[in-house]
């Protein structure tokens, strides 16, 4: 069994679909189950439109325009690939989405306000509405193509707490919701599918899983059925070496830990998102990046595998990435907290905040002293937070900083030649070791946010060498 998630730009089109369709048909004897994301914009388009409302402007071209520009996507697009067979159950579906959201949208408009919960229960349509479409578009009757393809309400199968905009899962109660749910469909042939990101409370109050929270869905749903592997399909063929819109040369990654993808995920890399590691790692559960644009449909795209490393593969940087806007906060221990207990703590408090903290340099041998960035986007949110989180462990001065250029590999660790070579390559960037980053070892230039595409692309010329059409191991 396998599970695949589907991006909002795999679903922006019919013609994008009927290539979804074409990934799920081709991967049939894997007994896939499906996840979905809005269509591309959609999301954005619904929270406007709630804003809109809740400032009183309903008029064109705002609210109701809106509301009417979304309806037209989707029933011209949804139109396009559900066969007649299914229009009946099509409009009836489209009428009760488009009912209850235009509900929701005059109840926002009445109050005068939009607050995280509402915005919830606005922006959950879209994953509502792509994934009951493509349901049906699976769905075909007739013959030697009939495909049964429920459709699965996530909020009844995702259970969070009431953090709206950033719920967290319940994770014991959602497993067995996912398990009880999905896994009679996939053993009777069926090929289920559900919208991403959005889940809810016990008490039925829609929520959502915030940024990226689609992928973290599937990771979600893939470490409670056991899946085989979860497929991420997106408009990029894998993982890269670089940002490939700062770096032409950039080159695709065979294989990476799930410690380097979290690592490269905090310190600023697209894909994965940091959230989708963790259910997916504690479950021992494989994430494969892959593009629904690539010729290579049904199963023969390789794109990049994370949960694993070829154990043949020679010492290697894996990916570099760069975070901008990011200010240095220096930690120095208050009387009584020395040795040991200083770093364990400083170390704590980062992985709960992660990823807005990054480790800039921490001496094992000199225990007085920790140099954190803290992400510019971050800083004015989440610096009271920080603050209270350190009260009673170090004193914290903050400096201006720059941005930090990551470079990713577990073999830091063990390879002094690596090393050797990387801190020669990075030379001028003000390069430093950490050992114990996020998740793994890597080594953190400061460069100013004017030079850092221009360093990053100097430093993926020095370190990936060779063909650049060939993936890195």
């Amino acid at each position: 069994m396998i599970v695949l998630k589907f991006g909002g730009s795999s679903v922006d089109s019919a013609e994008s679909i009927e290539r979804v369709v074409r990934i799920v048909r081709g991967l049939l004897p894997r007994r896939p189950v499906v996840v979905v994301s809005a269509m591309a914009k959609t999301t954005r388009r619904l929270l406007k439109c709630a804003d809109a409302a809740a400032a009183g402007d309903l008029d064109v071209p705002t609210a109701w325009a809106i509301f009417e520009e979304v309806r037209a996507y989707h029933e011209s697009v949804a139109r396009a690939v559900v066969p007649p067979a299914g229009r009946r159950v099509l409009d009836a579906m489209l009428t009760r989405w488009f009912g209850e959201l235009h509900k929701a949208i005059a109840d926002i408009a009445a109050e005068g306000r939009l607050t995280p919960r509402s915005a919830d229960g606005i922006a959950a349509f879209g994953e509502l509405l792509a994934s009951s479409i493509l349901s049906l578009a699976l769905d075909r009757a007739g013959g030697a193509d009939d495909l049964e393809s429920p459709w699965i309400d996530c909020r009844q199968v995702l259970i969070t707490n009431d953090s709206f905009n950033r719920a967290l899962p319940i994770y014991d109660e959602t497993d067995a919701l996912l398990r009880k749910a999905l896994l009679p469909h996939v053993a009777a042939g069926r090929v289920p599918v559900m919208g991403g990101y959005v889940g809810a409370t016990r008490d039925g109050v829609t929520t959502t899983l915030g940024k990226e929270g689609s992928d973290f869905s599937a990771a979600i749903v893939g470490a409670a059925l056991g899946a085989e592997e979860v497929q991420l399909w997106t408009d990029v063929d894998g993982l890269m070496t670089a940002d490939p819109r700062l770096v032409t040369g950039a080159r695709r990654v065979r294989t990476l830990s799930f410690a380097e993808a979290l690592e490269l995920s905090c310190s600023g890399a697209k894909k994965p998102h940091h959230g989708t590691l963790g259910p997916a790692s504690r479950a021992k559960v494989p994430i494969r990046i892959l593009s629904s644009r690539s010729p290579h449909l049904h199963g023969a795209a390789e794109g990049t595998l994370i949960g694993t490393r070829d154990p043949a593969a020679p010492p290697s940087i894996k990916s570099i990435t760069c975070r901008d806007n990011t200010r240095r906060l220096t930690l120095r221990p208050v009387a009584g907290v020395d040795g040991p207990a200083f770093l364990a703590k400083v170390f704590a408090v980062c992985d709960s905040f992660r990823p807005a903290l990054l480790v800039l340099r921490s001496n094992e041998n000199n225990e007085r002293e920790v140099e954190l960035a803290v992400a510019e986007i971050d800083h004015e949110d989440r610096l009271f937070e920080i603050r209270r989180a350190f009260a009673g462990v170090g004193e914290i001065s903050l400096s201006p900083g720059r941005s930090v250029i990551t470079l990713v590999s577990e073999d830091l660790a063990t390879s002094p030649e690596l090393v050797r070579q990387v801190l020669q390559a990075a030379e001028g960037l003000d390069p430093r070791l950490v050992l114990r980053g996020v998740a793994a070892p890597c080594i953190r230039c400061l460069v100013t946010e004017e030079m850092s595409g221009a360093a990053l692309a100097a430093l993926h010329d020095r370190i990936f060498t060779g063909d650049p059409g060939e993936p890195v191991p």
